[in-house]
């Protein structure tokens, strides 16, 4: 009996840490990038709010542009993420992070990088990214001390 009340209580443990990283806002930016990865038009909208904006290096897009920009390709986007902070106050939530990815066409691949900003707020127990804010990072502008972690669902 009592290795069962063990195995109940870690179980419960495993449970409560599953489910605090999965309400993390962080993992709701890198579930979109994934979504991006994916072309999942559908999910990428479930993890933004109505009123979303990106602030694209100097352009202003809603949800619908960046969906028209997200399309089916050959090439393979793997994401990679270095958080710096997070900062929540009730509903309301804002990251900053390393965002690099690597494209992969055939034997081929490149590295981009972005230093980025997000401000999300929690709609029906879920956070959703209302704007995000990138800054490409020249290739030689990337700092080397950063480890990058790659996402994957």
């Amino acid at each position: 009996m009592q290795t069962f009340k063990v195995f109940t209580l870690l179980i419960s443990i495993l449970f409560s840490f599953n489910s605090f990283a999965s309400d993390s806002p962080f993992k709701t930016v890198q579930e979109f990038f994934a979504a991006t990865s994916a072309v999942d038009h559908s999910r990428l909208r479930s993890l933004a709010t109505e009123d979303f904006q990106l602030l694209e290096v100097g352009d202003i897009w809603d949800i619908d542009k960046l969906v028209s920009v997200i399309q089916p390709s050959d090439e393979k986007r793997l994401n990679y993420f270095n958080l710096i902070t997070t900062k929540v106050n009730g509903d309301i939530a804002w990251v900053s992070y390393w965002n690099q990815a690597k494209f992969v066409k055939g034997d081929e691949s490149f590295k981009m990088a972005w230093l980025e900003s997000a401000v999300l707020v929690k709609e029906n127990s879920k956070w959703r990214i209302q704007m995000l804010h990138s800054t490409r990072i020249k290739k030689d502008k990337f700092p080397k001390n950063i480890v990058m972690t790659e996402f994957t669902e």
